[in-house]
């Protein structure tokens, strides 16, 4: 417990909470799309937050329509894990933080409400034997 009377359980419950209200606030759309289509990335998003257009590349390179965050189908069991960490890295981007450090702390946000859960231990494990076949993939694409 803390010296203000809070918990950690109820710190972890309102960052979550907090995080998913930007789905709402902002009329974001979920989109699950063949993995075939969206196979190069996992999730990926192209937004408006906090008055900022945050996209990726890759939201770029498949035309993703504006205030839609895509998700490989192959992740849905996942879903809560993957659309927390994306809104999150959305967040920080807002906030002015570049993409990759946006990712680091979206990660870290991740571990601080989950890190003993298995399921997403689970998916870390398939999310990293995925991203191996990806990169051989793209290895062979490009020879």
């Amino acid at each position: 417990m803390f010296k203000d009377g809070c918990d950690m359980k109820s710190v972890k419950k309102n960052l979550f909470t907090e995080t998913m209200k930007l789905l709402t606030k902002h009329a974001y759309e979920i989109r699950y799309v063949l993995h075939e289509v969206i196979d190069d990335y996992n999730a990926t998003y192209n937004v408006v937050c906090g008055n900022k257009h945050i996209t990726t590349n890759a939201a770029k390179e498949l035309d993703i329509p504006l205030n839609e965050i895509w998700i490989s189908e192959l992740w849905k069991p996942y879903e809560k894990y993957i659309l927390f960490h994306e809104l999150r890295e959305i967040y920080y981007r807002a906030k002015g933080i570049s993409r990759n450090e946006a990712h680091e702390k979206a990660i870290q946000d991740g571990f601080a409400l989950w890190e003993n859960d298995p399921l997403l231990q689970k998916l870390i494990k398939e999310i990293k034997e995925m991203d191996q076949k990806t990169a051989k993939k793209k290895k062979k694409r490009n020879k």
